[in-house]
């Protein structure tokens, strides 16, 4: 049930949001992109009075982002996001696991350039920033997912109506608390994504 009420809200958006693409970033907008990650994480394991921590590991990823939203003005964009770094690491038997680290989260763009502000759309840098809930987890493998706080800023550029490249850095501290044993991961990812946005 909760499946098919995920779908039905999904397919609503989508068809409200191809009847409200008129070119002007005022009003209902939905986007998708893809790029480039770099990310660096530990991790530390508390429990029963004992503690270790991972040394700093660096990866390459793949990045992702998802934005649902609305702009109340040409130059202000309010929306829900989800920036996920996808990589590959190796488990404690071995064996080669796919890791998203990401973050979903409450956000806000602001675009500067003054032009804007009279209706028209034109090529304009754009400031981001959010805040939301954290997520370190191996989507493919039957394990529960570690969650806590995440935010992010970024920078980007919209050079053409609907396509935009950007520069964002996100920030996570999840944990999973299992046996009396906390696994705590912090990590830092840097994006670079190219997206396309309905608007």
């Amino acid at each position: 049930m909760k499946k098919k009420l995920v779908l039905l809200v999904l397919f609503a958006c989508i068809l409200s949001s191809l009847l409200a693409f008129d070119g002007n970033r005022k009003g209902f907008l939905l986007g998708i992109g893809g790029g480039l990650a770099y990310l660096s994480y530990s991790q530390e394991l508390e429990g029963h009075g004992d503690s270790y921590e991972s040394p700093d590991k660096e990866e390459n990823a793949f990045a992702t982002d998802f934005k649902i939203g609305y702009a109340p003005n040409n130059y202000l964009e309010l929306y829900y996001t989800n920036k996920v770094a996808w990589f590959s690491m190796k488990n404690i038997y071995d064996d080669n696991i796919t890791i998203a680290d990401g973050v979903s989260a409450i956000g806000m763009s602001y675009f500067v350039a003054p032009e804007l502000k009279s209706g028209n759309w034109c090529p304009s840098i754009f400031l981001s920033a959010g805040l939301g809930i954290s997520s370190w987890s191996a989507p493919y493998e039957d394990s529960e997912a570690s969650t806590g706080t995440g935010l992010f800023v970024g920078v980007g550029y919209e050079f053409s109506k609907h396509y935009r490249i950007s520069l964002d850095y996100f920030a996570n501290n999840p944990s999973l608390e299992e046996n009396g044993v906390t696994l705590t991961t912090n990590s830092n990812v840097l994006m670079l994504t190219f997206s396309g946005l309905g608007y």
